[in-house]
């Protein structure tokens, strides 16, 4: 039988081991670029960050909470943001996330015409 995390609808494996996390949530210097063009503020960066990795491998966007504290410390770590932002979005009173969801599906689209 497929892994759980290589099925039609994948998900976060249970344990993600340091190489997995290396290969498959490191930002690429032009995805670094591409956030601090996109957003103004660390916080903001790391969520952008942090969805753009998870899309492109599980090619939607699960729920904020359901997101392993792995995988957001090691795109804070690899993008240089510090320890004290802290990962979330308050979609109640902020449309930023779904201005995120917006922006890397449009960046998707964009590499894909490339």
């Amino acid at each position: 039988m497929a892994a759980l995390e290589r099925t039609a609808y994948p998900r976060f494996p249970e344990v993600l081991a340091p190489r997995e996390l290396q290969a498959c949530y490191t930002p690429l210097p032009d995805e670094l670029e591409w956030a601090r063009r996109s957003t103004r503020g660390e916080r903001p960066r790391l969520g952008l960050m942090v969805l753009l990795k998870v899309f492109q491998q599980l090619h939607y966007f699960p729920p904020i909470d359901s997101i392993p504290p792995a995988v957001v410390d090691h795109v804070r770590a690899a993008a240089d943001i510090g320890d004290t932002v802290r990962f979330g979005y308050d979609a109640a009173t902020s449309p930023t996330l779904f201005r995120h969801y917006a922006a890397v599906r449009g960046l998707g689209r964009m590499s894909a015409r490339t």
